[in-house]
């Protein structure tokens, strides 16, 4: 029995002995030692059950399902993030825990960092700019953000934003002495724009021999771009040559940072690379090298209010999440079903003969706009995650941000309770264009359902702000039906 093994033996005869709450130094110190052995993936799934956990409290008004770790809750979730940075499995599971004490934990820079990259790693792009724009809030001048945003905003084929970022954020890095990751993003830039590639020879000639020892195959591969690319003005032979008269630098194993506070050096974070991605996989056999975040230097800001700041992000076309995605991701099953806020209902068919059967309301007049079909549906986790982020943007009244999350939703389907919020968010943004469609597709949907008055409320509400001839005939049509 390794010693991490012996460690977590302790904590579970602790938490039978005496709770979960008791027991919380002893899982820490177990999955540090675990993360320190290499296996962050077993480490992960211990926390996750640790923070899955329910037990049944008491009450004047009945019993109720709580996790039983308490106050005690965000030290697990701050430990559970940190692990998931050095594991490899990522999962519909783990996405919506994530998602879950990244919205339990708005302002720690840990748990949303885990969480912008988990959904990185699972090539939800989109979302992923979302949570690394509001850890810029939370992590202010942080290079290594800067330019992952601009990596992203490539993989979006959001180019002039992808430039503008990436050499921000190298910039930034080179300034701050932080060396590690400034191969791999010049690589990144010199593809989006070769006319960089003088000024990338002019931050790559200026890394001392260690980092670029460290950095050989990365530096190796966008040499070879440059070459590839034409671009090679005398200096870049230069640069190889003296990357080859550095002797060859034996990669240490990686070890977790799971100090309980590291400094800004330590604070490291390795991301992989989603394979959906072919522009992200043309060198497959360099391993990418790991970010060093600032999360840790003392300047961290906070901020509850960032969701203006990061919701104006375009989400990602079908075609494009297509190509990110791949085929629909195995679901695994839903051990923690009862922690969702969000139960997804099946879209309903839209039948002429049930369309008939409601007063013959929907057979009376043209329907507005057949539903589009079904995209392919969201797995659970982000389809919750999603859910929370377009909710919590509605109440806080940044309709511009709910409004995306919610179209994002109603790409795998039709649904009511989603359409409804989203026709809110239209209104309230002035997308009178959008609404008036929605409204028409909402109250067929009602129609069909034989719930008149909320057909009628929800054309109601459009002209109450604009004038729509058609909006107008529906409405007084489903009025003589009631």
């Amino acid at each position: 029995m390794t010693t991490a093994s012996s460690k977590l033996a302790k904590a579970q005869e602790v938490a039978a002995l005496k709770g979960l709450r008791a027991a919380v130094p002893f899982y820490v110190e177990a999955t540090n030692a675990l993360a320190t052995e290499g296996r962050c993936d077993a480490a992960v799934g211990v926390l996750a059950e640790v923070l899955n956990a329910r037990e049944k409290k008491r009450s004047l008004f009945g019993s109720k399902e709580v996790n039983p770790l308490g106050p005690d809750r965000p030290t697990m979730a701050r430990q559970f993030a940190r692990m998931t940075r050095c594991g490899s499995t990522i999962n519909d599971d783990l996405l919506e825990l994530l998602s879950q004490i990244a919205l339990e934990n708005p302002d720690d820079p840990d748990v949303r960092l885990a969480n912008a990259e988990g959904l990185y790693r699972a090539g939800y792009m989109a979302d992923a700019i979302d949570e690394y724009r509001y850890c810029q809030k939370l992590i202010p001048d942080d290079g290594a953000l800067v330019a992952r945003l601009g990596e992203l905003y490539g993989v979006m084929n959001r180019n002039a934003e992808a430039v503008d970022h990436l050499r921000q954020g190298i910039a930034e890095l080179m300034q701050a002495h932080h060396f590690g990751d400034i191969a791999f993003f010049c690589h990144k830039l010199i593809e989006l724009s070769p006319q960089a590639a003088t000024d990338i020879q002019r931050w790559v000639g200026s890394l001392p021999d260690e980092a670029m020892q460290q950095q050989r195959n990365e530096l190796n591969a966008l040499i070879e771009s440059v070459y590839d690319k034409g671009l090679d003005d005398g200096h870049w032979s230069t640069l190889e040559n003296r990357l080859a008269a550095l002797p060859e630098v034996k990669p240490a194993p990686h070890v977790a940072a799971v100090d309980t506070e590291p400094d800004a050096t330590d604070h490291a974070m390795h991301v992989e690379e989603p394979v959906a991605s072919s522009s992200l996989a043309e060198h497959e056999s360099v391993e990418e090298p790991e970010p060093v975040w600032g999360s840790k230097t003392g300047n961290v800001q906070i901020g509850r209010n960032a969701w203006a700041d990061v919701a104006n992000v375009e989400p990602a076309s079908e075609d494009e999440m297509r190509m990110l995605l791949g085929p629909a991701a195995h679901h695994a099953a839903d051990a923690a079903a009862d922690t969702e806020d969000v139960k997804e209902t099946p879209a309903p068919e839209q039948a002429p003969a049930a369309a008939a059967s409601t007063n013959g309301v929907a057979a009376q007049a043209p329907a507005a706009r057949a539903p589009q079909p079904p995209a392919q549906s969201l797995p659970p986790g982000l389809a919750a995650f999603t859910r929370r982020k377009a909710d919590a943007a509605f109440n806080a009244g940044d309709f511009a941000g709910a409004a995306q999350s919610y179209e994002r939703l109603l790409k795998s389907g039709f649904e009511a309770d989603v359409a409804a919020p989203l026709l809110e968010c239209y209104l309230g943004t002035e997308r009178f264009d959008d609404a008036s469609a929605l409204a028409l597709q909402l109250a067929d949907h009602y129609a069909a359902a034989g719930e008149l008055d909320r057909a009628v409320a929800a054309l109601a509400l459009v002209l109450e702000h604009t004038d729509n001839p058609d909006i107008e005939r529906r409405h007084t049509e489903l009025l003589a039906a009631k």
